[in-house]
């Protein structure tokens, strides 16, 4: 474990130096700018490949066949190639983006501030069933017979995050952890008896139900996913910590993408859901892409600043 946040926290690191902009830059056509984004000189040449990354989790099952679905139908609207990128964890799809290996990507709200510092990432939607409901939580679970029915039922028990990067299997339950127990953010580790990173919200839930872990940060939105999938059922799991409402993953674009490919993806996105042609992508048949800026994140940026940590001391 221990070499494995080492990594993590490396690959930020090398990330943070080359956050610089090296490749060639045609002047003259903008991307446009997304909430405090300011507007940065983009290329006018399409890329050949368009590529799509995507988060651990969001790989398996109907959800796959969705996202494929989703990148095939991108490509024949703009006319190009696509491609689907899936990260072995939530830093991989950040890199990605950074090395210029994707060009759009589906990221978590902490991962996308990452991503926005050091990737160029711009949110530009969001799925949801309306504006005002681009909100999700983060639940704290237990196995359906644990005794726990609060958080402090947990100490000294085994508890799981999902990724470092993640917002809701990582730094929401995390500052919920240090407002209920009334404990600081260096304390979390010793509070337990074990806390490790399983690699996916997917991953937490299905050790919450086979019983192999006590308790575990997670979203509602990708248990719900899971247990529509059928790998689990909601008998094996319960609820002891909601966290306040989150805002919705972005999908995000590098900031350097021509302006006219920009706009025509928004354009595809906004009016995917009309002919309902993937109903594998959306988790109901009222959900629909809506657009969204940066500053909706700002509350995730502040949850991280009053942890007092940076996200490379999240990481650690």
């Amino acid at each position: 474990m221990k070499k494995r946040l080492f990594a993590v926290t490396a690959l930020l690191a090398i990330a943070l130096a080359g956050c610089g902009t090296t490749d060639k830059q045609a002047a003259g056509s903008a991307v446009p700018a997304a909430g405090a984004q300011t507007a940065q000189t983009a290329s006018t040449k399409w890329p050949e490949v368009l590529r799509f990354g995507v988060l651990p989790g969001e790989e398996e099952g109907k959800l796959s066949r969705g996202n494929k679905q989703f990148v095939e139908d991108l490509g024949k609207e703009l006319g190009i190639k696509t491609e689907l990128f899936v990260g072995d964890d939530y830093t991989a799809v950040v890199e990605a983006m950074r090395t210029k290996k994707i060009d759009m990507a589906s990221f978590g709200p902490f991962s996308y501030i990452i991503a926005a510092e050091r990737s160029g990432a711009v949110a530009l939607a969001v799925k949801a069933k309306s504006e005002d409901e681009a909100l999700y939580k983060s639940l704290i679970v237990v196995p359906a017979q644990s005794k726990a029915q609060k958080i402090e039922d947990l100490k000294g028990k085994t508890f799981l995050f999902a990724d470092p990067a993640s917002t809701s299997g990582h730094l929401f339950p995390r500052a919920m952890m240090i407002k209920q127990l009334g404990i600081t953010n260096d304390q979390v580790e010793s509070y337990f008896s074990n806390v490790s990173f399983s690699g996916g919200h997917d991953k937490s839930i299905l050790a919450i139900a086979r019983g192999t872990a006590d308790g575990a940060g997670v979203c509602d939105t990708c248990i719900k996913r899971v247990v529509d999938a059928g790998l689990v059922k909601e008998s094996d799991y319960r609820v002891i910590g909601t966290s306040d409402p989150i805002p919705q993953s972005p999908f995000a674009y590098r900031k350097d993408l021509p302006a006219d490919l920009v706009e025509k993806m928004k354009q595809f996105m906004l009016n995917y859901h009309k002919d309902n042609k993937n109903p594998q992508f959306f988790s109901s048949g009222t959900q629909r892409f809506f657009l969204v800026d940066d500053s909706k994140y700002n509350i995730v940026r502040e949850t991280a600043k009053a942890l007092n940590m940076s996200p490379e001391q999240l990481l650690k």
